[in-house]
């Protein structure tokens, strides 16, 4: 579904990608991993169309999009949903509104059609009810369902969740990562995760790409990944295994 080939960004004189290649196949779970400030972020914002390679190619179903105008960059946009760090909530709206907004930005839906699809998504995500409640009524693991609501709210092909556990504890990470994979099964959404959750992402993810200094350095499943002799992808599962160990141990009685 989506193949990048030799991707290069720099920002000044730092380069953040350095010939980035990786393909992520339709219908599965990829994740990206890596140490802060490898370029994750940097290469989804190329995925979605947000930033222009200075080199490379990023071709979704066969159209190269560096090659597209802003119009059709809209269109492909529409494709993709998105669920962020901090769920990205406005704070001033109601549930329904911050679930609802994405569908009268960008279609001619009546306000029938748009509170019953609202109400679709939120039961999809576990959240009935709750069309009323503000942002700050809601915790953190809601936020994020909320969150996820909208961004499938549109149906996009596409869902790319940016560290989409951040902040939360070990029970409502599982159970967000419980509902990426029920999106998977339900509505055959190609997902893509950045995240740190090692982990767990290992569980879930068909395919892991381990993205170190502007490179794919690995990708394959989970298991191959784990049994890496990288010394850096080495590095980096034990220090993600340490941390992960001392949350336990901050939850265990």
């Amino acid at each position: 579904m989506i193949k990048i080939i030799d991707l290069h960004k720099k920002f000044g004189k730092v380069e953040v990608l350095k010939g980035v290649n990786l393909t992520i196949n339709k219908g599965e779970i990829t994740a990206i991993i890596g140490r802060s400030g490898s370029g994750k972020t940097v290469l989804v914002k190329h995925i979605v169309g947000l930033l222009k390679p200075d080199k490379g190619h990023i071709f979704i179903d066969g159209k190269d999009i560096t090659q597209s105008n802003e119009k059709e960059l809209k269109k492909i946009r529409r494709r993709f949903g998105m669920l962020f760090q901090e769920a990205a909530l406005f704070d001033s709206m109601t549930v329904e509104e911050n679930v609802a907004f994405p569908l009268k930005e960008h279609t001619k839906l009546s306000e029938q059609e748009i509170k019953k699809i609202v109400r679709e998504k939120l039961a999809l995500v576990g959240l009935e009810g709750v069309e009323n409640k503000m942002p700050n009524e809601l915790s953190g693991g809601m936020k994020k369902r909320v969150g996820l609501a909208r961004a499938i709210a549109l149906e996009p092909e596409i869902v790319i969740y940016d560290e989409p556990t951040t902040g939360l504890d070990p029970v409502s990470s599982a159970s967000i990562y419980e509902l990426i994979l029920d999106m998977e099964r339900q509505l055959k959404i190609t997902n893509i995760i950045i995240s740190h959750d090692v982990p767990t992402i290992f569980a879930i993810a068909n395919k892991v790409a381990v993205l170190s200094q502007g490179k794919i350095i690995a990708y394959d499943t989970s298991e191959k990944v784990i049994k890496s002799d990288h010394p850096e992808i080495k590095k980096f599962l034990t220090a993600q295994m340490a941390e992960f160990r001392s949350k336990l141990l901050e939850i265990l009685p």
